[in-house]
């Protein structure tokens, strides 16, 4: 009730606030639109005044231009000039003014031309002046070349006068109709004003009849409250304490408030700690942790929002005992601590393992060499002195020793991937792939495979290692359509799972999804040696260097429906490339 009370008189102040305020906006609005169109009628006599200074100035041109034809004096010459440069000067004036009325403008466009075509006819019968040697008809004739465009002129200037007019009209309503609006609105604002204070005000004052029972509640909110709530003075001692402190620590309030609060703080903590005067003077809340000690002995962790009132010298504290989660916080971090050793060790381990296996592979290399060699030898020196069986046995041992040297190779390739460091650059991939595609041209021989390549974007990436992520899955891509003719192999950019990626697509045999976990896997194959060749290593050496550009690789396929391959990497831009997309077609129809 005393909340709610409470609420309702500081709305209603609030709103009384708001109606002060807002009829006070509206009648500075309204009188500033009341200036603004007094202004504007100022402005409509400006304009009406340049108006008629611009007629002027057209006849004093005249004047001076007969007054320098019918005598020669270099005064009315003199006269003509300054009434030309005020016309110029008066018309660029005019101009300013009226940039507002878009009709006005238009009939400058349309005055300025005549203006100076009058002064053109004015400066050429000024030319050759015959002072003293007219006659009567003559002097008559002599003064009034141009009667036209005067007439003009003055008929232009006419028409500007009487739209000036007829806004001076209508401003002059406006400017009457905003003073009337004032005065309206200062009338209404001050009375809704009033009613509206003396509401609020008679709610302030229940408010203050329903302030003791408001204390009652903020009471009972102190003692149940499962925080340690305090009240500290400037002089360093507790002047309040809630039931919690001694459920928490074990004293009782009278102890508490005995003694300056410091005593019960850890030593090492206390002399961290500001002093009651310094917190009591700070200015918004501030956030600590230290050691309080327990009637016990021991010491607990508390986490304190501390919020001082200068003015009257105190400082409102809730402190939560944190030292279960602190103890928590020590292991979990103790725990990091040792998985971040393990993984350096574990990083350590496959450093060793990488050179180890680069190692072995590059030993075995010489090895597999000789025993291709020597069954070579073997074979061609003597072939016919071996029977049938001993013949296909020397085969099925080259060919054993070739895979085993493929596998060598491959072991290599991986191994120096993945001790290599990208060196990135912005790359166009269009080159990269043509390059790729090229180089496949051999093994399409006798075959009809149509590469269609789409316009790719450029790429912050190591090149030379871009180059084999295309020639590994282009390869992988040419082998596994092999039944197909034709063979379609596609290479483009999409969005895909909410990111540009690159893919290389086929119609070739495909696989089963199921299996997709076992891709990228060390000599993990899904199709039988004895259909496609290959050693397993391809698609590790892909992955590997896809995350070394901060990337990733996925598959997606059906069996006999084909396979794509995506990957993302970090440096991938949106397409620019400067080459369209051209389709590329190898094998027998190239």
């Amino acid at each position: 009730m005393q909340g709610g009370l409470r609420v309702a008189a500081f709305c209603g102040i609030g709103l009384s606030l708001v109606l002060v305020m807002g009829a006070g906006a509206l009648s500075f609005r309204s009188l500033g639109e009341q200036s603004e169109d007094a202004q504007w009628v100022a402005h409509t006599h400006e304009v009406m005044e340049g108006l008629e200074t611009l007629r002027t100035e057209v006849l004093k041109a005249e004047n001076a231009r007969r007054g320098y034809v019918l005598t020669g004096e270099a005064r009315f010459r003199a006269r003509y000039a300054t009434a030309r440069e005020e016309l110029h000067k008066q018309a660029g004036t005019l101009r300013m003014l009226t940039t507002d009325n878009a009709a006005q403008q238009k009939r400058l466009d349309e005055l300025q031309p005549l203006i100076r075509q009058r002064l053109e006819l004015l400066e050429e019968s000024m030319a050759n002046p015959r002072a003293g040697q007219l006659n009567g008809g003559e002097q008559a004739a002599y003064t009034v070349p141009g009667a036209e465009l005067t007439g003009r002129i003055e008929a232009e200037l006419n028409t500007m006068e009487k739209s000036e007019q007829e806004l001076l009209r209508e401003r002059d309503g406006q400017a009457r109709v905003s003073a009337r609006q004032t005065r309206i609105l200062l009338a209404l604002g001050l009375g809704a004003s009033i009613t509206l204070i003396l509401g609020a005000f008679g709610l302030l004052l229940r408010e203050v009849r329903e302030r003791g029972r408001a204390e009652e509640e903020v009471n009972r909110y102190f003692n149940v409250s499962a925080d340690l709530l305090c009240v500290a003075g400037r002089d360093g001692y507790f002047k309040r304490v809630n039931p919690m402190w001694e459920k928490v620590l074990g004293y009782e309030a009278a102890e508490l408030l005995s003694k300056p609060y410091l005593e019960f703080i850890h030593p090492e903590d206390a002399a961290k700690t500001r002093s009651a005067a310094e917190m009591a003077s700070a200015t918004g809340i501030t956030s600590f942790e230290n050691r309080y000690r327990t009637k016990e002995g021991g010491y607990r962790w508390l986490n304190w929002n501390a919020s001082p009132d200068p003015q009257r010298g105190l400082i409102y504290c809730a402190a939560r005992d944190v030292t279960e989660s602190k103890a928590t916080r020590e292991t979990l971090e103790r725990l990091n601590q040792d998985l971040a050793g393990r993984a350096r060790q574990l990083e350590e381990t496959n450093r060793e393992l990488e050179a180890f296996t680069s190692s072995v592979a590059h030993d075995l290399r010489a090895p597999l060499r000789h025993v291709d060699g020597f069954s070579r030898i073997l074979v061609e020196e003597h072939g016919p002195q071996l029977s049938p069986e001993g013949r296909k046995l020397v085969a099925r041992v080259r060919q054993a020793t070739q895979h085993m040297g493929e596998l060598v190779d491959d072991l290599l390739d991986l191994s120096r991937v993945s001790r290599r460091e990208a060196s990135p650059l912005v790359t166009d991939l269009n080159p990269l792939v043509r390059e790729v595609v090229a180089s496949l041209q051999p093994a399409c021989q006798g075959r009809r495979v149509d590469f269609r390549v789409g316009t790719l974007p450029f790429a912050e990436c190591d090149p030379g290692l871009m180059r084999q992520v295309f020639a590994n899955l282009l390869a992988n891509a040419v082998k596994f359509t092999r039944p197909r003719d034709p063979a379609v192999i596609e290479v483009g950019a999409m969005e895909q799972k909410g990111s540009r990626a690159i893919y290389v697509r086929d119609n070739g045999v495909g696989f089963s999804m199921k299996y997709a976990d076992k891709l990228f896997g060390v000599f993990q194959r899904l199709h039988r040696a004895e259909d496609f060749e290959g050693t397993g290593v391809g698609l590790v050496t892909v992955q590997r260097i896809v995350q070394k550009h901060n990337g990733r690789i996925w598959a997606e396929a059906e069996v006999d429906r084909g396979a794509a391959f995506y990957f993302t990497l970090e440096g991938l831009e949106e397409e620019r490339s400067t080459e369209p997309a051209m389709p590329m077609t190898g094998g027998r129809n190239a």
